[in-house]
């Protein structure tokens, strides 16, 4: 039985692409570390928030030091949208789900739907967001991983439901924490 990717894992190369169709080396983006939340699909409504929740942190990312590109499956125009329309970050797309195999992201049980945290992550996200049309596998599970320069996993969450995903400012702190302690 293979053994989950964990925290210290380091994954191999991934090629991810950007809304034009070009090839982008996930090695290139790793000059610092990277906060990489790993969308449903972007036109999901949850993911859409939380891609906004991290957007009004970006500049807090930044100054710790530390970059936020998000992996979605292959709607380029959701995630062009997005792009146009406040996220300022990169939007990257993988296909083939590589990034999400190599982190085992993967689907949650259909019976997750019913559950209450579900609905509430949906509710929440109205505040914010709207409903896109399904484009990968209504049953993805999100995700969001730091990933440091050499390809280390400093933090990873897999989500147990739709959008599932760890508060943002909890993400901030951990990469704030990550940033600290190489100084």
């Amino acid at each position: 039985m293979k053994q989950l990717t964990g925290i210290g894992d380091r994954i191999g190369p991934i090629t991810l692409y950007d809304v034009d169709g070009g090839r982008v080396e996930l090695d290139t983006l790793l000059d610092t570390p990277v906060v990489v939340p790993l969308v449903r699909y972007y036109g999901c409504m949850p993911c859409k928030a939380f891609l906004q929740e991290l957007e009004d942190l970006r500049e807090d990312f930044e100054a710790a030091g530390v970059h936020v590109a998000a992996v979605g499956g292959a709607a380029d125009y959701q995630a062009r949208h997005l792009m146009d329309h406040g996220i300022g970050y990169p939007l990257l797309l993988d296909p083939g789900h590589t990034l999400y195999q190599a982190l085992d992201v993967h689907r949650i049980r259909w019976w997750m739907m019913l559950d209450p945290r579900t609905w509430w992550k949906y509710l929440s996200a109205a505040r914010r967001a709207r409903q896109g049309r399904v484009t990968d596998h209504p049953l993805q599970a999100p995700g969001l991983a730091i990933i440091d320069a050499d390809r280390t996993v400093r933090l990873l969450h897999r989500g147990r439901t739709l959008g599932d995903y760890p508060p943002a400012e909890h993400v901030l702190e951990e990469a704030r924490r990550l940033v600290r302690s190489r100084t």
